[in-house]
Parts: structure tokens; C-alpha cells; sequence
């Protein structure tokens, strides 16, 4: 399956956790503040704080995301070819005599 699978599968996992996690904190913005989360590349009329605590709220959903999805992908990896993801091999402990 090599690199261009490894690819394939990290993508099936990406795609749909990104999306849930930038849809998850968008309704707890609106569920909290009552309005929609500011959109720092065209809202001029949102507060600095305002912008940037939904910048880092959706850095923290899309790194948990990230994180999720690389450990999802790499475990079916491993289910379906029996080996580590291309790139991320471990070298066999050494056994103590």
C-alpha cells in the first residue's frame, strides 16, 4: 500500500474530524455568546479578544483533530497491514542479556 495509502488513509480520517471539530466549536460559540464566531479575515467590527480567543479555540479543535486523526489512520494502518505507517517504523528494542 506504501506512501501514497498512508496518504489516502490519513486523509479519511482528516477530513470528516477537521469538519466536526471546526462545526463543534462554532455551535459552542453560538451556543455561549448568543452570535456567530467572528471571522478574523473579514470582521472588522469583532474585538481583538473576541477574535483571538476564536483563534485559539479553533487552533486547540483542529490540532485535538489532527491528533485524532493521525492515531485513527496509523491503528487501522496497522489492523489492515500488519506494520507500522510508512515513516514512522520503530526500531526493534534491544533485548538485555
Amino acid at each position: 500500500m506504501g506512501k501514497v495509502g498512508w496518504k489516502l488513509t490519513g486523509l479519511a480520517f482528516a477530513l470528516p474530524l477537521g469538519f466536526v471539530a471546526r462545526k463543534a466549536v462554532a455551535v459552542g460559540w453560538r451556543a455561549i455568546r448568543h452570535e456567530d464566531p467572528p471571522r478574523p479575515s473579514n470582521d472588522f467590527e469583532a474585538s481583538w479578544g473576541e477574535t483571538l480567543t476564536w483563534a485559539a479555540l479553533s487552533g486547540v479543535a483542529m490540532a485535538a483533530a489532527e491528533l485524532l486523526a493521525a492515531r485513527g489512520a496509523a491503528r487501522v494502518w496497522r489492523q489492515v497491514t500488519g506494520n507500522e505507517p510508512p515513516g514512522h517504523e520503530r526500531e526493534p528494542a534491544e533485548i538485555e542479556a
